[in-house]
């Protein structure tokens, strides 16, 4: 079975939180990546809305560039934020979800390439760069996010109990 897809206005206000968090968390260096991560592999992408996904993934990119002082602001990270979350929405209309495991194993593979591709591209867009540990805390933290999102946007309404 498959589930179905969430609204785009549900899609839209939770995209506008997590970037409001992402200039939120910037004293917080272990926080910051993982709301940035969350909002570019996990709420930005929608299947049949590549314009939409785009625009949320860039403002993420520009949000995280902006927000950390010793990080080159040359529009490496937005531009690689763009283009996992087109391959992230074109992923989810070519193979719809059907359960939380493939969820999380498509955004672990999703977050691996994200990192490599942030990383070239800030890279060849302003030189060598410490790569600092964000990836690493996105990546444990995972299990957490990727449940959260899976539970606020793909899943229907619960049975009330009791």
């Amino acid at each position: 079975m498959r589930t179905p897809a969430p609204s785009s206005t549900r899609q839209n206000l939770l995209c506008a939180a997590a970037l409001g968090l992402v200039f939120l968390c910037a004293p917080f260096p272990r926080v910051q990546p993982v709301v940035h991560v969350l909002l570019v592999l996990a709420l930005a992408p929608r299947a049949g809305a590549p314009l939409a996904s785009a625009l949320w993934a860039g403002a993420a990119g520009w949000a995280l560039e902006s927000s950390l002082r010793l990080y080159p602001h040359m529009g490496g990270t937005p531009w690689a934020d763009m283009s996992v979350a087109l391959l992230a929405g074109w992923m989810a209309g070519r193979w719809p979800l059907e359960g939380l495991k493939g969820w999380l194993a498509r955004l672990a593979s999703l977050l691996a390439l994200h990192a490599l591709l942030v990383h070239g591209a800030v890279r060849l867009a302003s030189g060598s760069h410490p790569w600092g540990t964000g990836w690493l805390w996105a990546a444990l933290t995972l299990p957490l996010w990727g449940w959260a999102v899976w539970r606020l946007m793909y899943s229907g309404p619960s049975p009330r109990l009791g």
